[in-house]
């Protein structure tokens, strides 16, 4: 029997050997030269201070012994031997398992179990046949054993940490087993699984890490182990993971909602921290039809003085933990400004203005039906131009008009609120009195004209009818003629 601690630096240890608790030897190999029923008994050694388990030796007077290895272990590739001693010729050897056959009648002492599990547990029996002087007469001689497997390594159990665990937090499960006192040195590899799926393959490393867990994280984890060989395997129990969010799913919502351009408005983007991380620190980002209008920040709130039309859209917030970790999207809100007043339109008293002509133009709009209230100004421009300031009248007067007073007119609207709106150019052109009169001189002209022409062409067709009349008369004058002069 060899006493073994596994190091290469045990030669140098004081070796001692215990049988039934008493010192026998002090060597690091114990050997029995001739063993004898009295050899029976459990032995232990002790290597430097550390002590053995202790191992059953067995020394029976029987003719025939069922051989089993000392301990078994699940996976272990066990063979069992049906011994006899040498003063015996066995010939033949039967192999049983609870009395039922499992190797019939053969000239070899040995059967080969194969790799074993717990279902090989039980009672074996081996039985030596050996003839005798009259023929088809045998002798045989019976031994049996009880063969108890040995866990190779405990079930494994899953373990998470931190626990609970929080969205952002770096999460490690742990896969932990104990092997054998008496196989210490077995390797063993460990995989993990998800939902069923495998999310890490076989390694020597009993740990499975998510860097940054996520919701999606969450599920059912198991964890397997199996020897090197392959020869064991097991699976722990599943146990539920279950990630914490860190923060609620923002919303978004105004709390000063703008009905009109000109209003201030003010978005707040709401989530709650959980009751486990209330120290986090938190940031704040807003977008307006998916560009960003506000960058992340600490504050929970985007403002806008002074809204305008083009700041109409589909508005959402984005949250994220500090350490960029966790981040979540709120759902979109619509905001529609609608006009404090319409594009303004200028118009002009009188369509033709002559020099010297009194001129007005008005400019005009319409409020909201929510601000009739609202005070609204005017002012007035030619040719880009300024020539009315703001003030509350809507129009713009020109007395005894000149011709330089000519050019393109156009209005501004503005509000108390600075909301400012221009009209399109209208083009006005001042014309000169003589250029009137001969105008007119020359409608006078043509209206004459027009008037001989027509008298003309009457008379002209009045002759050519007389004409005509005359023609046919003369006609039928001749014609009689002729008749008178042939009768």
């Amino acid at each position: 029997m060899t006493c073994d601690v596994g190091s290469s630096g045990g030669e140098d240890l004081p070796y001692v050997w215990y049988k039934d608790g008493n010192w026998i030897s002090a060597e690091k190999i114990y050997t029995i030269r001739s063993t004898n029923t009295w050899d029976s008994g459990d032995y232990s050694c002790q290597a430097g201070t550390k002590r053995s388990d202790t191992a059953r030796l067995d020394v029976v007077f029987d003719l025939v012994i069922l051989q089993v290895p000392l301990n078994v272990h699940e996976g272990d590739d066990l063979t069992l031997r049906c011994h006899h001693r040498s003063d015996y010729t066995g010939k033949y050897t039967k192999f049983y398992k609870e009395d039922s056959v499992i190797q019939n009648w053969s000239e070899t002492s040995e059967f080969h179990v194969g790799i074993v599990n717990m279902i090989n547990i039980g009672r074996y029996k081996c039985t030596k046949a050996k003839p005798w002087k009259t023929l088809n007469t045998y002798i045989t001689y019976t031994d049996e054993a009880f063969i108890s497997i040995h866990n190779l390594f405990k079930i494994p159990e899953i373990k998470v940490t931190p626990y609970p665990v929080v969205e952002g937090d770096e999460m490690t499960l742990t896969c932990d087993t104990s092997l054998s006192p008496l196989r210490p040195r077995t390797q063993l590899k460990f995989a993990f699984h998800k939902d069923e799926r495998n999310v890490r393959e076989f390694t020597s490393y009993n740990q499975y890490g998510v860097q940054s867990a996520q919701m999606k994280d969450s599920g059912k984890y198991s964890c397997e182990v199996t020897t090197a060989a392959n020869s064991v395997k097991k699976r722990s129990p599943e146990i539920l993971v279950k990630i914490k969010e860190l923060f609620i799913n923002p919303t978004i919502k105004a709390i000063r909602y703008p009905g009109i351009e000109g209003d201030n408005m003010t978005l707040i983007c709401n989530t709650s921290l959980s009751p486990l991380r209330q120290r986090t620190e938190l940031q704040f980002a807003f977008y307006r039809d998916g560009r960003n209008v506000q960058e992340f920040s600490s504050s929970d709130q985007y403002e806008v003085q002074s809204i305008q039309l083009e700041d109409s859209g589909n508005y959402s917030c984005d949250v994220r933990a500090s350490n960029g970790k966790v981040r979540k999207s709120s759902h979109f809100i619509l905001i529609m400004i609608k006009e404090l007043f319409f594009i303004p339109v200028i118009n002009i008293s009188t369509f033709e203005v002559l020099k010297g002509d009194n001129m007005t133009l008005t400019c005009n709009t319409s409020l909201s039906p929510l601000r009739q209230r609202t005070k609204l100004q005017f002012a007035f421009y030619s040719d880009g131009q300024n020539v009315q300031e703001f003030s509350l009248y809507n129009h713009y007067d020109i007395h005894s008009a000149q011709l330089e007073d000519s050019g393109n007119y156009s209005c501004e609207v503005r509000s108390t609120s600075n909301i400012s709106k221009r009209s399109d150019n209208v083009l006005v052109q001042i014309r000169g009195k003589k250029d009137a009169d001969y105008t007119l001189q020359n409608i006078l002209r043509l209206l004459a004209s027009g008037i001989i022409i027509l008298i003309g062409a009457f008379i002209f067709y009045t002759h050519m009818k007389t004409v005509r009349i005359s023609k046919t008369k003369n006609v039928e004058d001749a014609e009689e003629r002729v008749e008178e002069q042939q009768l």
